[in-house]
């Protein structure tokens, strides 16, 4: 249940007008105004922001990937408290004008610069931390008051005035990727917690990065050894098989048992390494 603001309550006319448009057009949008719940799910949007929607002071909202906001004009997210959008390559966390028809198939007009307001992160929106999101089509982007927070991945374009700003000061964003992170030497010297600047998965990131590169060279070059001796006891066996009159059957036997013990334990290194590598490449995704 999304929490309504007194000063939103002139609003609630507007608000069912636009429900009843979205259903008229045969879009399935839900509505939404003033505070944010807690979660936002994904599963329940697209999101038709009708007029500002908050993040409350003092409060956490936490976006789930794959949500997508569609602003009308004039409208815009204002994070006062924490927002933490958890975006993925693959399911971005998308702020968007109502026009933009990769969501909303049904309107008639094209979706261009300064079509909503943007994202104004306040003073106190310490620890705001933004992976994976897409603003496009607003006034602003992200105008942010305080430069005490993390932005991951995000993709901005096709914005007014400017991509971000940080405190007054717009930042140089191209069209690729776009990660900022303020320095915990920063933090420590402003007096702000130290942890909220810190990458939550970087611990367990460069556990599964460091063992995957340990077991992957591990595998690699023990594998190494045990190629050159499985040649040499395949050469071994190929030699007793044919001079029968100087070797037994025994000695056949037991080179071939050597053979095809090393050929084990050099598929089974290699596989190590193939796994030490999965790993590796699996720390870049998190």
């Amino acid at each position: 249940m999304i929490a309504i603001r007194p000063r939103h309550l002139l609003y609630t006319a507007v608000l069912f007008y636009a429900g009843l448009l979205s259903r008229a057009a045969g879009a399935d949008f839900q509505a939404i105004l003033g505070d944010l719940p807690k979660t936002v799910s994904a599963e329940k949007g697209p999101y038709l922001v009708t007029s500002d929607i908050y993040v409350p002071a003092g409060k956490t909202v936490v976006v789930d990937a794959g949500a997508v906001f569609l602003f009308k004009n004039f409208t815009g997210l204002h994070v006062q408290g924490t927002l933490i959008a958890k975006g993925t390559a693959e399911k971005p966390v998308v702020f968007t004008s109502e026009n933009d028809k990769r969501f909303n198939k049904e309107t008639a007009l094209i979706a261009n610069p300064y079509d909503w307001n943007g994202i104004f992160i306040h003073n106190d929106a310490i620890g705001t931390d933004l992976q994976h999101v897409e603003v496009v089509y607003s006034v602003y982007g992200i105008n942010a008051l305080t430069r005490f927070f993390r932005i991951v991945a995000g993709t901005f374009r096709d914005n007014g005035r400017a991509n971000l700003t940080i405190e007054g000061q717009a930042q140089a964003v191209t069209a690729e990727p776009y990660t900022y992170s303020l320095s915990v030497k920063n933090a420590a010297i402003d007096g702000v917690p130290v942890k909220i600047l810190l990458d939550p998965d970087a611990r367990r990131r460069n556990i599964v990065r460091y063992t995957g590169i340990g077991v992957l060279a591990a595998g690699v070059v023990a594998g190494a050894v045990f190629t050159t001796q499985w040649d040499a006891s395949k050469k071994r066996m190929s030699t007793v098989a044919g001079d029968l009159f100087t070797y037994t059957s025994s000695d056949f036997t037991a080179a071939q048992s050597a053979r095809n013990t090393n050929a084990a334990l050099m598929t089974a290194c290699y596989a190590l390494g193939f796994i030490g590598a999965c790993g590796f490449t699996y720390s870049f995704t998190f």
